[in-house]
């Protein structure tokens, strides 16, 4: 697993999600009421940024055509064959440290800004 600080958690505060390249790949990542989420951001079924679609307890709705993921599993609940990569992502201080499960993932620092989208219905 690779751990990489990808930004401060003042920058993704509660309701509200960011996407940014890490290391080759888009991770969605995802505040919850102070519970931090982080996914590959590319939905399965056409590519679209998972960052802009809504959660709804625990289903990530992807914004283009409504397919549905669990959010902490990864599970397909639209298409039981179409799974999320699921990441840690987790409060270190006033860090957010991303640890990513596929053990080719580089360690490059993350690129791109934590500005984004609330994923309150």
């Amino acid at each position: 697993m690779s751990r990489i600080v990808v930004g401060k958690v003042r920058e993704l505060p509660p309701g509200l999600s960011r996407s940014l390249w890490v290391g080759g790949r888009r991770v969605a990542l995802f505040n919850l009421a102070g519970e931090f989420f982080a996914v590959d951001a590319a939905c399965p079924h056409m590519g679209a940024d998972l960052s802009n679609g809504s959660i709804s307890g625990n289903t990530l709705t992807c914004a283009w055509h409504h397919w549905q993921f669990h959010l902490r599993s990864g599970d397909g609940l639209t298409r039981d064959w179409a799974r999320l990569t699921v990441h840690r992502l987790m409060r270190e201080g006033d860090d957010l440290v991303l640890e990513i499960v596929d053990s080719t993932a580089s360690t490059e620092s993350p690129t791109g800004d934590l500005s984004g989208q609330d994923v309150t219905p």
